[in-house]
């Protein structure tokens, strides 16, 4: 018999499977623990399931965060040769082509050009190149951070204190919700929306975000009085 909120179980189970490879041992095992308590019980809520995730999100940033800071470090360069070694000769030539005017391989993608001047079977043959060259990097992670784990830690404790910096920016916010009933509501739902980000299933919060929620609640306010 399924949960009555399979669905959001599941999401969890996803966060589960793409925490990143750096996460502590303990972090892991709390987020699998807490996933089998909670799919064995039927009687639990979605705010509990939510708030499991949201919670194991939250452990997670800062190492998730530093681990994707680390995988943008390889030079375009790299990333696209990878690319042209991964194409069929005469798709690589093409590439190289119009390439020669200074265009990376990203706006090559994304302009019209990519559409005209190259077949479905090419455009398709450069896409894998690049989830190919991605996987690549992936697959360098572990040993990129084992040379480096200085950086890496380093990494991970300048996010920790940005989330502690984005925490206490995310209360301000709620606090605002306290000052007037007519926005109540709008100002908490948006700090649930916030507050889902910690997860891996949903987009990070940011901390430039937050402070526009908090200028723009704190203006509309302040014509109001």
């Amino acid at each position: 018999m399924k949960h009555p909120h399979q669905a959001i179980l599941d999401e969890f189970q996803y966060a589960i499977d793409h925490l990143v490879p750096t996460v502590p041992s303990g972090v892991a095992e709390e987020a699998k623990r807490l996933h089998h308590e909670l799919s064995e019980n039927p009687e639990a809520t979605e705010a509990q399931i939510h708030d499991a995730l949201v919670n194991i999100g939250k452990q997670e940033f800062p190492y998730r965060r530093a681990y994707q800071e680390m995988m943008e470090e390889p030079s375009e360069e790299k990333r696209t040769a990878l690319v042209l070694d991964h194409l069929e000769p005469e798709v690589k030539v093409k590439v190289e082509t119009v390439m020669k005017d200074g265009v990376t391989l990203e706006a090559l993608t994304k302009s019209s050009i990519f559409e005209t001047d190259f077949t479905s079977e090419e455009r398709y043959q450069i896409e894998d190149g690049i989830l190919h060259a991605a996987d690549h990097v992936k697959e360098e992670m572990p040993e990129v951070i084992a040379s480096n784990k200085g950086k890496y830690d380093g990494l991970v404790e300048s996010w920790k204190e940005k989330q502690k910096t984005m925490e206490a920016k995310i209360e301000e916010l709620r606090a605002l919700a306290g000052k007037d009933d007519k926005w109540r509501e709008e100002i908490l739902d948006k700090v649930k929306t916030l507050e889902e980000g910690w997860s891996v299933v949903e987009r990070d919060p940011e901390l430039l975000e937050i402070e526009k929620e908090i200028e723009y609640w704190q203006g509309t306010m302040d014509v109001l009085e």
